[in-house]
């Protein structure tokens, strides 16, 4: 009476799965972006690949405000970064050569600075040679949009406002370059 009981428990338990298996098989799994993103002015944008990149706007290093934005129709590689972040130093040349040699092409850099001090950030740019555009991310508010997950972090965004490419840690010359290049002009 035992033994059966048992059996009938694990015949049920296999249906159960079985069928639970049959139903996400052939509805199939939710977008991630369904749980990272956000709906503003009826479209979705997500921290996600093949998603409208969250809007945001900012001040720079020399106190103009800029915003993701205004820059639809160019490829735009946003940068994730703080002073004390070894591997974002590391990488910083070569975003830096990337941006000198794709910038005619329509290529913007923001490097994005989680929330220190403009002095601080201003020492550090000009310690690196840095010359695309800083953005100062006061309170953290851009991470939060993009739930950053670690810095450096970088996210490629094409002309049409899409994250094509997400970079978790440093990246390389190389894998920008291999990156961008289906979405320069020239």
């Amino acid at each position: 009476m035992v033994r059966l009981r048992r059996e009938l428990l694990l015949i049920g338990a296999v249906a159960c799965l079985t069928t639970a298996f049959l139903i996400v098989w052939s509805v199939g799994l939710p977008e991630r972006s369904a749980y990272t993103g956000f709906i503003a002015a009826g479209e979705r944008y997500a921290p996600e690949l093949n998603a409208l990149a969250p809007l945001f706007e900012a001040q720079t290093l020399d106190g103009q405000v800029m915003g993701l934005g205004d820059l639809r129709g160019k490829v735009v590689l946003i940068n994730f970064w703080a002073t004390w972040c070894e591997p974002c130093k590391a990488e910083m040349p070569d975003i830096q050569a990337v941006y000198e040699d794709y910038q005619g092409r329509g290529l913007v850099v923001l490097g994005v600075n989680l929330d220190e001090g403009q002095a601080d950030v201003s020492r550090w740019v000009e310690q690196l040679g840095l010359t695309f555009d800083i953005l100062l991310d006061e309170g953290q508010q851009i991470a939060g949009l993009y739930q950053l997950r670690g810095q450096p972090s970088s996210y490629l965004v094409a002309t049409d406002g899409v994250i094509k490419q997400i970079y978790y840690g440093p990246t390389t010359r190389q894998s920008l370059e291999a990156a961008i290049a289906p979405f320069l002009v020239g």
